[in-house]
């Protein structure tokens, strides 16, 4: 989704916000835009393209301002064009507004406005024109923008900038937002990491939340009177995760900083992990719900608490409407997110607000983290790259902790995570990086290549299907290899590649399913622990016992970013899609 960060207070808000804007580019890079409060009244600056592109091309580092609102897009309603870039302004061009969201019911209130002057195709302008009205009528600029709150239909948090106001005024609804507090300042944004190098100071605000932000203080008022809670939190991560450092990409960083997260999980708290087993030990159903990535660790999670005999399911959030009537109160769900925002999640959360729910979630002050009943924080910090990696395997861990706890299986789980963190370190070693450019350059020109895989393993190609297709664009499928001869088969030939994910579970079945892909002349690529007759080329993992699926997911990233690299893609920020989707 968009991204977007204000300033208000006594220093130049122009460094901060150019830095900040630059820290939410993972939210949407269609197009980017700013408001920068003025003595001649509001200077808006905008037009599609990357957010360093469109500030070197308006000088944007030469204004100086106290109070300014920078934008970043990811296009949802109307093109990608400069008229739709925000922040939207009203007739007057007395106000600004930079919007996270979906106004859901904007076609009529745009009718409604017909005397208005619109001159982009977005949902966002109704607006500037809603706040507008209300200003004609008398009202002043808080009052305005909760009329414009109460008539807006769908998760929609913006942020208004008023050249009569010495304030600025923001509302959460829905989208993220959060409330920096630093020392000759303040800050809204979409994302903590936008300017955690200027304090680690934060209210987590919650929905309905209204923000009147002046240069020294902020008021907070719950436009709905509920009782939520305002007090500062301190953050846990620094600003050196929001840079790449020695990396090229911040996909290659986040997939290389697995192994210290793995190590670093041997000395966590798992009091939360114990609570969240007592919990779907006595559970009627279990169902777990993450969407793209996190549906993966979904399905793994599943799976091992099937395996320790509880029923439990993987659903996507947009399906559970299929079970409401299934549902029952000894029922527990586990949600799984990487930001927390979810909206497909957060959309059926009023089918099972009176469930017990765990949270399995990146962002400990997320619109999901504030619902469960037991939160389990990953420890992943931040992603900046838009494919998911770090997240998945984290979830993964936590996820098949729970149901090996649940089983009495606790101190198995321990001594296979440090069996997985000693293996990890023959997992990147020359030899096996050489063998992944090997197969990215093989790969590299193909339409199509297939994951197979068994068991867990299937799941693992699932996700490493998705990475191939997020960052280098050749289309992957993941089918399961017990089910490869009913159909796909048909597709193989000389000119198809199949990465097959193999570990000793299953090695025996696998094995006779590749000599069917091989008979009929497909290639094979393998991804196991031991070399087969079998694999054209062969790339070696570890075992981890329970948790093999972590070296297995992080060979399969390597190699969707390998790949990618040798396209020359943009890796970090895939084309039309954005980190965090936080519209259905």
């Amino acid at each position: 989704m968009c991204g977007i960060i204000a300033y208000n207070g006594q220093d130049d808000a122009i460094p901060y916000l150019l830095e900040g804007i630059r820290n939410l580019e993972y939210r949407g890079y269609d197009s980017f835009g700013c408001a920068i409060d003025s003595k001649v009244g509001i200077i808006i600056k905008k037009d599609i393209g990357k957010v360093d592109d469109v500030i070197n091309k308006y000088k944007i580092q030469d204004f100086s301002s106290s109070k300014a609102i920078f934008h970043t897009r990811w296009a949802t309603h109307g093109g990608i064009k400069a008229e739709n870039a925000h922040p939207m302004v009203d007739c007057t061009h007395r106000i600004a507004v930079a919007h996270n969201g979906i106004i859901e019911n904007w076609a009529e209130l745009k009718e409604s406005l017909g005397a208005h002057r619109f001159v982009s195709d977005t949902d966002t302008e109704v607006l500037s024109h809603l706040i507008e009205e209300k200003l004609n009528d008398g009202a002043d600029i808080q009052s305005a923008v909760k009329d414009a709150f109460n008539k807006i239909k769908g998760s929609s948090s913006f942020i208004v900038l008023d050249k009569q106001s010495d304030d600025l005024i923001a509302v959460k609804k829905g989208s993220p937002l959060v409330l920096g507090i630093a020392k000759n300042g303040n800050f809204l944004s979409s994302d903590v990491p936008s300017f955690v190098r200027h304090t680690n100071k934060v209210v987590y605000l919650s929905d309905s939340d209204m923000v009147v932000l002046g240069k020294k203080n902020y008021t907070i008022t719950n436009l709905m009177n509920r009782d939520v809670n305002h007090d500062v939190s301190t953050v846990n991560f620094s600003y050196q995760q929001a840079e790449k450092g020695d990396y090229e990409h911040f996909m290659i960083k986040e997939i290389m900083e697995q192994p210290g997260l793995m190590k670093n999980l041997e000395s966590a708290d798992l009091k939360n992990v114990v609570r969240a087993a007592e919990l779907v030990k006595h559970a009627k159903q279990v169902y777990l719900m993450g969407a793209g990535t996190s549906y993966h660790a979904a399905m793994l999670g599943a799976k091992v608490l099937r395996e320790n005999g509880i029923n439990a399911v993987a659903v996507q959030g947009q399906d559970l409407i299929t079970y409401r009537k299934v549902i029952s109160a000894e029922d527990v769900f586990i949600l799984i997110s990487q930001s927390g925002e979810t909206a497909d999640i957060i959309n059926v959360l009023p089918l099972i607000y009176k469930n017990q729910k765990i949270g399995v979630i990146n962002s400990e002050g997320s619109t999901l983290a504030k619902d469960v009943d037991v939160l389990i924080p990953i420890g992943a910090g931040l992603e900046k790259a838009v494919a998911s990696t770090k997240s998945f395997t984290l979830s993964g861990v936590y996820l098949t902790f729970i149901g090996m706890f649940a089983a009495g299986r606790g101190e198995e789980a321990i001594r296979d995570l440090k069996l997985m963190n000693i293996n990890m370190y023959n997992l990147l070693v020359p030899s096996v990086l050489s063998a992944i450019d090997k197969v990215a350059e093989k790969i590299k020109g193909l339409e199509n290549v297939f994951f197979l895989g068994r068991d867990a393993n299937y799941i693992t190609a699932l996700e490493g299907a998705l990475k191939l297709k997020e960052v280098s664009y050749i289309h992957a499928e993941a089918i399961d290899a017990a089910t490869f001869k009913h159909g796909p088969l048909a597709l193989i030939s000389d000119k198809v590649y199949a990465a097959a994910v193999v570990s000793e579970v299953t090695r025996n079945d696998m094995l006779y399913n590749l000599q069917e892909v091989k008979a009929r002349g497909g290639n094979i690529i393998g991804i196991s622990d031991k070399n087969e007759n079998v694999f054209d080329m062969f790339i070696r993992t570890q075992n981890g016992g329970a948790f093999t699926f972590v070296m297995h997911a992080i060979i399969l990233q390597l190699l969707a970013y390998k790949t990618a690299m040798l396209k020359g893609l943009d890796i970090d920020h895939p084309r039309n899609l954005a980190k965090t989707v936080t519209v259905l």
